[in-house]
């Protein structure tokens, strides 16, 4: 049985997983503010907070995995799997595909402004490895919305099949 090592806290992995932990519920709080406040998005109109939450709580906590434990497979599956049912979630919804790329959008500028801070609060890291960082997380947020996406297409596809099929009705 294989260990996955965790990120050194020292490290700007491990520093970086710290930081967004301690930021989690603000990060959250202005995502579902910007979300809510965004007019391209119809579909969280009818939403309440938890369903306009979703599997957000899920994925950041990914984002702090991946962080703390770059290539894990344990890690790279539980994300795969939450951005999955989000898309899912979002589609049995009645999102447009537009709308969660929209969220995500949202979610990636929010992401981007406490890297800086981060990066700000720790100029002792060299460039290289605030390269390495931003990289894992904008490759994170990419690869989680290629499955969100995917899962989305997938299951407006499936919907369409059952009411073709006449399994359900439209």
């Amino acid at each position: 049985m294989t260990t996955e090592l965790e990120a050194d806290p020292n490290s700007i992995n491990g520093g970086l997983a710290d930081y967004l932990g301690t930021q989690k519920e603000a990060i959250l709080s202005e995502w579902r503010e910007r979300v809510r406040a965004d007019k391209k998005i119809l579909a969280t109109r009818s939403l309440n907070t938890a369903a306009i939450t979703n599997h957000l709580p899920e994925i950041f906590d990914d984002l702090v995995g991946t962080l703390r434990r770059y290539g894990s497979a344990t890690v790279a599956e539980q994300t795969t799997k939450n951005a999955e049912e989000h898309g899912s979630t979002r589609q049995r919804q009645g999102y447009e595909l537009s709308e969660v790329l929209r969220e995500l959008m949202h979610l990636r500028a929010i992401l981007i402004y406490h890297l800086r801070h981060f990066e700000d609060l720790h100029a002792d890291f060299r460039m290289a490895a605030r390269l390495f960082v931003a990289i894992t997380l904008h490759r994170f947020l990419d690869e989680m919305a290629i499955d969100a996406t995917e899962e989305f297409l997938w299951s407006k596809l499936s919907l369409q099949e059952q009411i073709h099929q006449g399994r359900i009705k439209w």
